[in-house]
């Protein structure tokens, strides 16, 4: 599969300011094509050489055609009612992974495995009864599981749903941008929303303000200068022009966590085999939305499953060494700087 890298630069440096750092210094111009949908358009970003930040150079007037139906589902998705006794098994369950101190959930989690939420919780020091926030959160997908395992106060927001929702749960999602929410919360989450929007630094300082003292706000995107981009350049699926307006370094991050008050706590590190294959159809011209991808058709894959298997070997040694092209970062707002 080795192949010439389609780094796309352009000759000239820009003096285009980098809008994290405002670096004007050898910062690099790069044009990558929409893929996902197989558009083909051409956009220009801006790599800055001081942070490492991949920025898109100038947001396109209508981006909402980058957005079609079929991107996510805008419509509810179908609440399930739960009897009150499997109800109460998940909670107990639940507290367990959280807590470790549920007699009843030690026993029940001999029977199933720990979804990747909790890890996201533990961390973040999230009980059962915390206020949680989702944004960018679709139809609310997560938190219809967290509200099946037993979280209770749960709320999302997204502003191109095309209605608030309601579910029989009490789950809501909100229709809202994020300097239109109001409210107080202990734990927030950005699940690959915060790079699709326009204004980091004013983002994070408005989720700092809804946040409570001595908790995290997690936000879970690519990473740039992360060895997918360095093998793959504009062919790196996770660059994802133009919907991706930001791509964000360590550097970067940290450089915005500071700005808006945050103390970067810890950074995980959570790419995934997608990193090689998506950017492999992109090398070959292939969209995302292909009835070749592997999970449609094996058969008429060009991977087979070997490669998946190789793919999801690399992607975890990648994590091991913090150079996946994904990672979780969980921002501190401390008390003691208020």
């Amino acid at each position: 599969m080795a192949a010439v890298v389609n780094l796309g630069v352009l000759p000239l440096p820009s003096p285009q300011p980098c809008r994290v750092c405002a670096n004007t210094s050898g910062n690099a111009r790069h044009t990558a094509r929409e893929m996902m949908f197989g558009f083909g358009d051409t956009f220009e970003y801006i790599e800055c050489r001081s942070c490492g930040c991949l920025q898109i150079a100038s947001t396109p007037e209508n981006l909402s055609r980058f957005y079609p139906d079929r991107y996510y589902g805008s419509e509810a998705i179908q609440d399930m009612a739960i009897p009150w006794r499997k109800r109460l098994a998940h909670r107990q369950l639940t507290s367990y992974w959280l807590a470790g101190r549920n007699p009843v959930g030690k026993l029940l989690s001999h029977r199933f495995s720990a979804p990747a939420f909790v890890e996201w919780a533990t961390r973040g020091g999230v009980c059962l009864d915390s206020a949680i926030l989702d944004v960018g959160c679709g139809t609310g997908s997560l938190l219809l599981s967290l509200a099946r395992h037993g979280f209770s106060n749960l709320l999302g927001a997204d502003p191109f749903i095309k209605h608030e929702i309601r579910y029989s749960s009490g789950v809501r999602v909100l229709r809202k941008h994020v300097a239109e929410l109001d409210g107080a919360f202990d734990f927030i989450m950005l699940h690959h929303s915060f790079e699709h929007m326009p204004d980091p630094l004013p983002t994070l300082q408005k989720l700092y303000s809804l946040l409570n003292p001595d908790r995290y706000v997690l936000i879970r995107t690519p990473v740039a200068a992360s060895f997918a981009w360095r093998e793959y350049g504009v062919d790196w699926v996770q660059l994802d022009a133009p919907r991706h307006l930001f791509v964000h370094s360590l550097r970067s991050m940290q450089l915005l966590a500071e700005g808006a008050g945050f103390k970067v706590l810890d950074v995980v590190f959570d790419s995934t085999e997608f990193q090689f294959w998506g950017s492999e159809q992109y090398r070959c011209g292939i969209p995302l939305e292909d009835d070749r991808l592997f999970s449609a058709d094996p058969e008429r894959s060009m991977f087979s499953p070997d490669n998946m298997r190789q793919f999801r070997a690399r992607a975890a040694e990648l994590n091991a060494l913090q150079d996946g092209d994904q990672a979780c970062f969980y921002l501190y707002k401390d008390r003691s700087t208020e």
